[in-house]
């Protein structure tokens, strides 16, 4: 996939912090499919699209984890929160996240993530990993 052009949604109600983000992706060389405020216009923008994005970056609204992916259970959502309480990190895990990037971590982070995520792979802030590793150890 390292050839593919990456897919990006961004989703995220503060427009000033949604902008930051789709400018970093963008001059990373990611292209976002789509940019919107909330869960609700998420979904009509898949649904006129067609097609889900490579990663969906939601921020700090569990709300629309978990509307999306009970819509779309394969789409890849890295889940961008300052939140690092170990019963918000599992819950956003259970709900069927494939990344969770602390928003204070350092920026790059974020460009780090969509990359592992459109290669398959998870990715999960430094702070919050030993949550993620002890609960898909009690997963297995």
């Amino acid at each position: 996939m390292s050839n593919k052009i990456i897919q990006v949604a961004v989703i995220d109600d503060n427009e000033q912090l949604r902008y930051i983000s789709v400018n970093q992706l963008e001059t990373s060389g990611y292209i976002v499919q789509f940019q919107v405020n909330n869960g609700q216009n998420a979904l009509k923008k898949i649904e006129e699209d067609g097609r889900l994005p490579d990663v969906c970056i939601v921020e700090g609204d569990f709300g629309i984890v978990k509307l999306l992916l009970e819509k779309h259970p394969n789409l890849k959502v890295l889940f961008s929160s300052t939140d690092d309480h170990e019963a918000s990190v599992t819950d956003t895990l259970k709900a069927g996240v494939s990344g969770y990037a602390l928003k204070y971590a350092d920026p790059d982070e974020i460009v780090t993530a969509v990359k592992a995520l459109a290669e398959n792979g998870r990715y999960f802030s430094l702070g919050i990993s030993g949550i993620a590793r002890a609960y898909f150890i009690k997963q297995s």
